[in-house]
């Protein structure tokens, strides 16, 4: 099954195992008021809501984002029975009996239902709320976490890794590669890194206690995370890093993919796409469901493309030009535990930088603005920060970066609001 057909179908599957009726659906002989089900169409088939008999409440399953427009909605309400029901409702001071809902209602309060069996002359009265998060808890925390000396110099490129419990920050400046190591983001130890050459540590990665990298010459190195010494990694004599994957070094040869054992042996080798035919390549490893992905954010023309890649080499267009994404160069890339993509900041192709936050909830199916996540006027436009997830999958660390005014220095917290609030929720109880 292809990868963007395997993404739509698990898309696909779980809207259905939402939906599927249950017995009482098929209750279709007896006259009944019940109200069995109800739908709004503008908010999306994944908008499940829940009919509460007992306490005669229908209300959504999950709160609508902060900030939904719900002042002008048609909810669709089905019964139990065969026989219509009509449904009596008050809006703007005028009484409503309908067999199906024709009057665009506000529901930024909620709003009584009397359903009528037209069978039996039966009723039952229901409040129906559409909920919507008081907060925005969506939106990412920036709080001011200090500064780190060393970051101040003209940093070429950088790379962040998480391994052994420590956050691994390696930058490459014009005489020398570094790195800064921390345990909790606060209190940092600096390292020399010792490097043949200068080193493009976008292309940085591991297998366990194994680092990988390609120099600027396009030769490929080997180190360890205790002596950081890099040499030469002969077997790998071609091609462009890509990342590491199912404890694999990926490179993308010419017209093929194709990965080697961190001894050297070659284990896949695949033909790229016949429509893989890109500009530059950004490359990523992210969760998608229950596997990890490669996922190849590409530059095609002035636009950009998303690409997914299999632990087999397939690949897959996931995101073409015409969906209008696009390309920042040096941008910050992220995942969240929801197959939530993320592409922050970057350098535009007038050589702008930016503050905006493109993200994906399908596994880079799609991708929106989210303003939720941009890097805020707090913060400000930049692009090739270090980027580390810390204690849970809601909360990063962000480091330094490039910006309009030169490197900055600076320590920045994300965090997920819902956490914060959460975290207030249960200090309060305690």
């Amino acid at each position: 099954m292809k990868l963007r057909n395997l993404l739509l179908y698990i898309t696909a599957f779980t809207l259905a195992a939402v939906n599927s009726s249950c017995k009482d659906d098929e209750e279709k002989d007896t006259p009944d008021p019940r109200i069995r089900r109800v739908i709004f169409s503008q908010l999306g088939s994944n908008v499940e809501f829940i009919v509460n008999d007992t306490e005669a409440k229908i209300y959504n399953y999950d709160s609508l984002t902060h900030g939904s427009r719900v002042d002008s909605l048609y909810p669709s309400i089905y019964a139990y029975s065969d026989n219509k029901i009509a449904i009596q409702y008050s809006y703007d001071g005028i009484n409503y009996i309908d067999f199906r809902n024709t009057v665009a209602m506000d529901f930024t309060k909620p709003v009584k239902l009397i359903s009528t069996n037209t069978d039996n002359n039966s009723k039952k009265e229901y409040t129906l709320e559409v909920r919507v998060h008081k907060y925005d808890v969506d939106a990412f925390q920036w709080t001011n976490a200090g500064t780190i000396s060393g970051l101040e110099e003209t940093i070429l490129s950088q790379k962040s890794i998480m391994h052994n419990d420590l956050m691994w920050q390696f930058y490459q400046t014009s005489g020398t590669c570094k790195v800064i190591t921390s345990k909790d983001g606060v209190q940092w130890q600096s390292r020399t890194v010792d490097a043949p050459e200068t080193l493009e540590l976008s292309t940085l990665c591991n297998i366990d206690d194994s680092l990988f990298v390609q120099g600027k010459s396009g030769a490929i190195y080997a180190a360890n995370f205790t002596a950081l010494q890099f040499n030469k990694f002969e077997a790998i004599t071609s091609g462009q890093l890509l990342y590491t994957l199912n404890k694999q070094i990926w490179m993308l040869d010419g017209r093929d993919i194709k990965s080697y054992s961190k001894s050297g042996e070659i284990k896949v080798t695949q033909p790229v796409h016949d429509e893989f035919a890109v500009d530059t390549v950004r490359p990523f490893t992210a969760p998608s469901g229950n596997t990890i992905l490669g996922y190849l954010y590409a530059k095609k023309g002035e636009k950009a493309e998303i690409w997914g890649a299999d632990r087999y080499g397939n690949m897959e267009c996931l995101t073409n030009t015409s969906a209008g994404l696009p390309y920042m160069d040096k941008a910050i890339t992220f995942a969240l535990s929801n197959s939530t993509l993320g592409i922050l900041g970057g350098i535009s192709a007038d050589g702008k930088y930016s503050a905006t936050c493109y993200t994906s909830n399908n596994s880079g199916l799609t991708w929106a603005i989210d303003q939720h996540k941009d890097l805020s006027n707090t913060v400000g436009a930049l692009a090739d920060a270090g980027l580390f997830q810390t204690k849970d999958k809601g909360e990063f660390l962000l480091i330094g970066g490039q910006t309009a005014n030169g490197q900055s220095n600076q320590v920045w917290t994300l965090r997920l609001k819902k956490l914060l609030l959460d975290e207030a929720f249960l200090n309060k109880l305690k």
